[in-house]
């Protein structure tokens, strides 16, 4: 499995936004992967998660448990975080996302969604 890029605070901070099975797996693997994960339950709390933490390093999300226009919520979160990474976790790439999202099926391996994770760190 591939490692977290380091951070001053110790392991990337992430966002991880809805409350399903799918990610309630992606954050005990991203957790025992040396992430600090901080889970928002729709997009509201994501927004409100990132506004309050200016260290976050990534923000997960999936299409269905945000609540809202999943690219809107990524163009709010980044007015106060501009540039940030953002992994999708769904289907297929969803229309008007911005072009730097990463997207992944949400049909996954481990391995998969750590290189996933450290792909879009380090695009950032």
């Amino acid at each position: 499995m591939s490692s977290p890029p380091a951070t001053p605070h110790g392991g990337p901070r992430v966002v991880i936004c809805d409350y399903n099975a799918l990610l309630q797996s992606v954050t005990g693997l991203l957790r025992m992967s040396g992430y600090h994960v901080f889970q928002a339950y729709d997009g509201q709390a994501a927004q409100e998660l990132c506004a309050y933490m200016p260290d976050v390093d990534l923000l997960v999300l999936n299409t269905e448990g945000t609540g809202m226009d999943t690219p809107e919520l990524v163009r709010s979160v980044r007015q106060i975080h501009p540039g940030l990474p953002v992994l999708h976790i769904g289907k297929a790439p969803i229309p008007g996302m911005p072009d730097d999202v990463l997207n992944l099926t949400d049909a996954f391996g481990a391995d998969q969604l750590l290189a996933a994770a450290v792909r879009t760190l380090v695009r950032a």
